[in-house]
């Protein structure tokens, strides 16, 4: 009896390993459809951005220690904050920021993360990503222009301009004193 159960356990392991997509037809399959899918043709093509998400998040399913799924996620974030779908970035972003802390964009990831909740209005939520991505990589090539438009986050163009007009009238007047 013992013999028969370990032998239905060893065929449900190989049924179970052989579902298991293979690591290097699964990259390839993702190279192929990156490359038939620029950024240009994200919003043209949603079904096709939608299927190299999900090609991103099936190789991090079954490869999630592999040195190209934190570059996989920050692709499939970029893509879908492009599509409009910023709370699923900010999601994958987080995913991204926790799971992968050595990353080598992980900066990028966090700026994106700012990003996309501009995109999606949230202001607040925004200033904070930012003044974290800021805060934790002052060196950041992006660092010294975002602590900068910090105070503009959510302004119109008008209000904007009118900030910046006062604060030179202001600096104006304090040099000729």
């Amino acid at each position: 009896m013992k013999l028969r159960i370990i032998a239905i356990a060893a065929l449900c392991s190989i049924a179970l390993m052989s579902c298991r997509p293979n690591h290097d037809s699964l990259v390839q399959r993702i190279t192929d459809e990156e490359q038939q899918l620029s950024m240009i043709d994200v919003a043209a093509d949603d079904s096709k951005a939608e299927n190299l998400i999900g090609l991103y998040e099936k190789f991090v399913r079954y490869n999630a220690a592999d040195t190209l799924s934190p570059i996989y996620l920050s692709r499939a974030a970029d893509i879908a904050a492009n599509l409009g779908q910023t709370d699923r970035s900010i999601a994958i972003l987080d995913r991204v920021i926790n799971d992968y802390p050595d990353y080598s964009d992980l900066a990028g990831c966090y700026f994106m993360k700012g990003y996309a909740y501009d995109l999606n209005g949230q202001y607040d939520l925004a200033r904070e990503a930012y003044a974290e991505f800021v805060e934790m990589f002052p060196d950041h090539y992006l660092a010294s222009d975002t602590r900068k438009l910090l105070p503009f986050i959510g302004m119109s163009a008008e209000d904007m301009l009118n900030a910046l007009l006062d604060s030179s009238s202001a600096e104006q007047l304090a040099d000729m004193d």
